[in-house]
């Protein structure tokens, strides 16, 4: 098919409109609900203001942090989305949602972009929003010195080149064109807004709530800011607990009214709640996914016959049913839901195309290692279901399985077969994320290709999103045909609530409607 019939058919398909990505919803529909003796997050009384929730996440540890723009565990997630806020941010469907950012326009080219702030917004210690502090976190996150998660997202901006016209307005110079500059900013867990002169070991954001005390490992609480330029938050206070040692124990305090919330529970949990009982139960379907990470710099994954026939390996529908207790959506290798990636790419389990390939690559009676830990919902399972899988092809899997603490140390990135867990991102800036040489999280070493860098920056480039949708494609299809990941499916989120804690509703990316705590209040 010629690039012009790749156009053609890509315009019947893809609304013409940059204030969205390429499409709206696809694959996963956003819808979810709570279930459980009320069968809503809401009851029927007037909302009321005070009280204290309090909630448990698991994942968190002495590495804890309350820094902005660079965390890395759940609970630090949780923690980053109650204190800070990014110019824009993406929810349903894809969709660019206005935060701090009023407006965000390019020139023609995309090599300049104007950035006007939304008017009075205060930080948490009274100090006004100003452009002077935009500027401020963009270089923060882009220091050559110590660049911080967020700046291969930003890869283009220059730096150097910002200009504040007024208090409320920056102008920023693109090295190259940056069509998705608008896109690339609405990451809230990395580029949440900070002032000039920011420390971590005393935060302050402009969100509803504000900083009150941090023991990391432990809790960290936060009381509501009554400055906020948006609705005031119902809550007086949030308390954040990560000491849990296990969901058992999580699940304990709460059926003993000792927490009030325990986000991203293991899925097993949801047959415990019973209509009638003292829990509910909110389901998100937020795309979230556990890849297989193959080191493609590595033997035997260095082969794209031996990473292929791994990929056809896996019984999708088995690990749903059995790992993530039918939580989830069958992935094929390809992380993007927002472009209609899952309706283009599709993979079957096929273990004779499997053992043909790994005999065409010289490695039937292949033996490898997978190292796992408890990081995400459903992780271990996955992985103890695949090595049986593997069987059926002569593989042995050797599934070995460490601490969180192990997992993400010193080794992090350099397992050659591992797991990891991501949330849903938009496509190019995920590329960004994990699969460039400049990547903070390149888990496969992927990215050395020429081919496929330049393809990126054409897509970063190209200002025409039905055009860059052409080559998002032509870059998903490699991810499928040769890249490291193997994604088994795209999966849900359950919150188990206390009966008393209202005003939930599923979240888009994210547990407890994507941590957004000022629209919770407690009867």
């Amino acid at each position: 098919m010629s690039m012009k019939d790749d156009l053609d058919k890509a315009r019947s398909r893809y609304a013409i409109d940059r204030r969205r990505f390429l499409v709206g919803a696809a694959g996963l529909g956003l819808s979810a609900g709570i279930v459980g003796a009320t069968g809503s997050s809401a009851a029927a009384d007037t909302p009321k203001r005070g009280g204290n929730l309090r909630v448990a996440i698991l994942g968190g540890g002495s590495a804890d942090t309350l820094d902005a723009n660079s965390n890395v565990t759940q609970p630090d997630t949780a923690r980053v989305l109650g204190l800070y806020e990014p110019l824009r941010r993406v929810r349903h469907g894809g969709k660019l949602e206005n935060i701090l950012a009023e407006s965000m326009e390019s020139n023609a080219a995309g090599t300049e972009w104007t950035i006007r702030l939304r008017k009075g917004v205060t930080f948490h210690d009274g100090k006004p929003l100003k452009a002077e502090d935009v500027a401020f976190t963009l270089r923060r996150v882009t220091d050559p010195a110590a660049p911080l998660v967020g700046a291969p997202e930003l890869g283009p901006m220059d730096r150097d080149s910002f200009k504040v016209l007024d208090d409320l307005t920056l102008r920023v110079t693109m090295h190259s064109p940056f069509a998705i500059f608008d896109e690339a900013v609405a990451d809230d867990i990395n580029l949440g807004i900070v002032p000039v002169g920011y420390d971590p070991k005393k935060p302050v954001g402009t969100n509803a709530f504000k900083f009150e005390s941090f023991t990391p490992g432990q809790q960290s609480v936060f009381s509501r800011y009554d400055g906020y330029w948006g609705e005031k938050a119902y809550l007086d206070t949030v308390t954040i607990i990560d000491s849990f040692a296990s969901d058992t124990a999580a699940f304990n305090a709460l059926q003993g009214g000792e927490i009030d919330a325990f986000a991203a529970a293991p899925l097993a949990l949801a047959k415990q709640v019973q209509d009638g009982g003292l829990i509910k139960l909110l389901v998100s379907q937020v795309g979230q996914w556990t890849p297989f990470t193959m080191r493609v710099d590595q033997p035997p994954f260095d082969n794209p016959d031996v990473r292929k026939a791994f990929r056809l390996l896996v019984d999708r529908q088995q690990i749903i049913k059995i790992a993530l207790s039918g939580y989830a959506e069958p992935g094929n290798d390809v992380f993007s839901l927002w472009d209609d990636a899952p309706k283009t790419f599709h993979r079957g389990r096929d273990v004779e195309q499997a053992k043909a390939l790994l005999k065409k690559a010289g490695q039937e009676n292949l033996t490898v290692e997978l190292v796992t830990a408890d990081i995400a919902n459903g992780v271990v399972a996955s992985a103890q279901i695949f090595a049986r899988q593997a069987k059926d092809a002569g593989v042995t899997v050797n599934v070995r399985q460490v601490t969180p603490e192990v997992f993400f140390g010193d080794q992090y990135l350099k397992w050659p077969f591992a797991q990891d867990f991501w949330t849903l991102k938009p496509y190019l800036p995920q590329v960004a994320l994990c699969l460039l040489p400049t990547s903070p999280y390149n888990e496969t070493h992927w990215g050395g290709d020429k081919a496929y860098i330049d393809l990126y920056q054409q897509a970063l480039s190209t200002i025409d999103p039905v055009k860059r949708a052409v080559i998002v494609r032509q870059l998903q299809t490699i991810d499928f045909e040769q890249g490291g990941y193997i994604i088994p499916s795209h999966n849900r989120i359950i919150d188990l609530v206390a009966q008393n804690v209202n005003g939930l509703s599923p979240g888009t990316l994210l547990a407890l409607g994507d941590y957004d705590f000022a629209k919770i209040w407690l009867s």
